[in-house]
């Protein structure tokens, strides 16, 4: 039952020339796969704008439209419809009128007729439907039903929005964007607004300093060989070394004397064996 509606919207924004044909055909082949709103799906496909697929609604079903983001919270209306209900279906109770007889609801699809059902099931009341945007339905469910002020991020890369006399943006960068809340009004131009600034690097020392530092003595983990090097290119004297490297080069010193003794009982034997000559042992030595 859902091809209807969501076949009524694609008409109405063709027939409106928000979308043609082809776009349509892609926004219903997404719909078939994830699922979704249509109209929601247009616009994460930036096939158009939601403003605009909201006034093609309005015009071609001939309803009204509403600005969530200008409304007083309703406490009569927000209780006749469940928030999981409003967040499921992109509803959002606006007012109860006539004694709580009437509610008018907005809604992102006014062609989902299930879900109107639903709703004046739920709420016992007589639905007027208005139009608005997916975008203004959530962000009201945030703000009227959760207490949560929603913010948008958008990238100076894209449309700017009307800025009032007397501002100008920042010049386009990596790390400009800019953050408004519902009204319009700026909150963050700039990363720098609100990351503070990395301390200045400290100037290097003058060559005479340089000249005159000490070789650091090795930080803990060198390994045995980096000791063994840095003793041998004549660095730091060894009262400095910490007890560490001295057990670590101790050890080294232990192994090297178990190798030897290895490597000495191996040439006896290959002596003995016949499968290795004296002076072919020599002569390897001397390479």
């Amino acid at each position: 039952m859902a091809a209807p509606s969501r076949n009524r919207i694609g008409e109405i924004l063709v027939k409106a020339r928000v979308i043609d044909d082809l776009q349509l055909r892609s926004a219903l082949a997404t719909q078939d796969q994830w699922g979704g709103r249509l109209s929601r799906i247009v616009a994460d496909m930036g096939l158009a704008s939601e403003e605009t697929i909201a006034e093609a609604i309005c015009q071609g079903m001939g309803m009204q439209r509403v600005q969530l983001g200008n409304i007083t919270r309703d406490v009569g209306a927000l209780a006749r419809v469940d928030v999981s209900l409003a967040e499921q279906k992109g509803v959002f109770p606006v007012s109860l009128k006539d004694n709580g007889k009437t509610l008018v609801l907005a809604m992102a699809d006014p062609t989902d007729l299930a879900t109107l059902d639903q709703v004046a099931a739920k709420s016992r009341a007589r639905v007027v439907v208005m139009v608005a945007s997916e975008r203004e339905i959530a962000h009201a469910i945030l703000r009227h039903y959760r207490n949560q002020e929603p913010v948008v991020s958008t990238r100076f890369g894209g449309p700017r929005p009307q800025q009032p006399a007397g501002e100008e943006y920042d010049s386009g960068g990596e790390d400009d964007f800019k953050v408004v809340d519902m009204s319009g009004k700026t909150v963050v131009k700039r990363i720098a607004d609100i990351v503070p600034d990395a301390p200045a690097p400290a100037p290097p020392p003058p060559p005479s300093a340089r000249a005159a530092e000490k070789p650091a003595p090795p930080v803990a983990g060198s390994s045995a060989a980096d000791i063994l090097d840095e003793i041998l290119a004549g660095g730091t004297p060894t009262s400095e070394w910490t007890e560490e490297d001295l057990q670590r080069l101790q050890t080294v010193q232990q192994n090297q004397e178990k190798s030897s003794k290895i490597l000495r009982a191996l040439l006896e034997l290959l002596l003995e064996k016949g499968q290795l000559q004296q002076r072919e042992l020599a002569a390897k030595m001397r390479l």
